[in-house]
């Protein structure tokens, strides 16, 4: 089941038909038609590096992919990033101390699956302020953090 992400509330609860906000109900391919509220929606004024374009956005739980979550444009419903809380790769993950209050921002890891296995963009996460329902993606200054973050068991070799 797919759902929305209430991201004031994560996980949210499937969206009914009686609630009063505003409804849009986008057709994708990967997820086939989903209703969101209009509260829901992020607006990145800035866009995604590289998609700059793109200035609205939800957060997408699918059931069969937890913990990975999708980034999914409003704009462009076909398309879609996956992201993950970087707190499951590092757990003592810091974005900055500019936004280090977890009640009022969201850190996401945007994933990238190549020929080497999956990455998390730890470098540039994606930064939610859950409050005013904006959204960016920040680049850290820092060499802490790596733009391809190996995810899942590392096989080691033996000699």
């Amino acid at each position: 089941m797919v759902f929305p992400m209430d991201t004031a509330t994560l996980p949210s609860a499937p969206m009914t038909a009686t609630t009063s906000q505003s409804i849009r109900k986008l057709a994708t391919e990967q997820f086939g038609e989903i209703l969101i509220e209009e509260r829901h929606i992020f607006t990145f004024p800035d866009g995604l590096l590289g998609f700059e374009d793109l200035r609205q956005f939800i957060i997408v739980r699918d059931e069969r992919t937890e913990p990975v979550r999708w980034l999914l444009s409003v704009e462009h419903p076909e398309l879609s990033f996956p992201v993950i809380s970087p707190f499951f790769l590092v757990a003592d993950y810091s974005p900055g101390k500019e936004y280090c209050d977890f009640q009022r921002y969201t850190p996401l890891a945007i994933l990238t699956l190549g020929a080497g296995g999956a990455t998390a963009n730890l470098k540039a996460p994606v930064i939610l302020d859950v409050r005013q329902q904006r959204g960016m993606q920040i680049i850290i200054p820092s060499d802490k953090y790596s733009t391809a973050h190996p995810i899942g068991v590392q096989q080691q070799t033996t000699t």
